[in-house]
């Protein structure tokens, strides 16, 4: 782990200008949703809506990013042949892969930089002002958790399929606009709020919300922490099926390179 962490933040460091381009465009972008967010919020609820739209953004670039730094990346893994030399070295591919959450975490952090100088200059706002601090660490850490193991899913599945990753997810901006990550569960229309409760990163994000600016979960609080710890059991079996669907048919018929049109 430390060896595969270090790789990992050695290489980080000589595309600090790539990751930093790449942190002010998704910001850029995401600010489209902040002002949408804050054209229908009265001047006088800026202070309650500001740190929901700014830790909303955060969460979604936790959920979102490691699809590309570990999904997508799953074809340089296979390209530059790192598969097999940690296949003869008896290495971890889920570690490894699992570890490139950490530029991921970076770039997230820079892009919830730029949007929240946006959010704090247009609303003159508290938007770091917390409620409950390891409450808030907790739900942040458990949509990254959560988007790791759907991130490593996503990449063993491309490694059987022999498909790019981004091709075979389809849920990932859906579950922000739909799933209760953009918008608190119980605001939400009936239909939808249905399916927000039935996705994982709903429960997590309603408890960073209570965290932040105290307000009430759709679901008992309790209930939401548990619905929380439950999905994370069932990610991780996900990707324990995918990880061995996909190292039994490389070990039996070998990789083949993941090209992109």
């Amino acid at each position: 782990m430390r060896v595969m962490g270090w790789l990992h933040l050695l290489r980080t460091s000589r595309y600090l200008y790539s990751m930093a381009n790449w942190a002010l465009v998704d910001g850029l972008w995401i600010s489209i949703y902040v002002l949408g967010a804050l054209t229908f919020a009265s001047p006088s609820s800026y202070g309650v809506v500001a740190p929901m739209v700014f830790w909303a953004v955060l969460a979604w670039n936790l959920m979102s990013t490691p699809l590309w730094t570990i999904g997508n990346w799953t074809r340089f893994y296979i390209a530059m042949g790192v598969f097999e030399e940690h296949e003869l070295a008896g290495a971890s591919h889920s570690l490894f892969l699992s570890l490139r959450a950490l530029p991921a975490i970076i770039v997230s952090l820079g892009t919830a930089a730029v949007v929240g100088g946006f959010i704090a200059y247009v609303t003159r706002a508290p938007i770091l002002h917390v409620e409950n601090l390891l409450l808030l660490a907790g739900s942040l850490a458990a949509i990254t958790a959560m988007a790791t193991l759907y991130s490593l899913t996503i990449a063993f599945l491309s490694l059987a399929t022999r498909a790019p990753a981004p091709l075979l997810d389809f849920m990932n901006f859906l579950l922000f606009i739909a799933g209760g990550i953009a918008a608190p569960v119980s605001r939400l229309p009936g239909p939808v709020r249905a399916f927000a409760v039935a996705t994982p990163y709903s429960h997590p994000a309603e408890l960073m919300r209570m965290a932040a600016v105290g307000l009430k979960p759709y679901l008992e609080p309790r209930l939401e922490a548990l619905l929380t710890v439950a999905w994370l059991a069932g990610l991780t079996l996900l990707w324990l099926a995918a990880r061995r669907w996909a190292l039994i048919r490389a070990r039996r018929e070998g990789v083949r390179g993941i090209g992109r049109m």
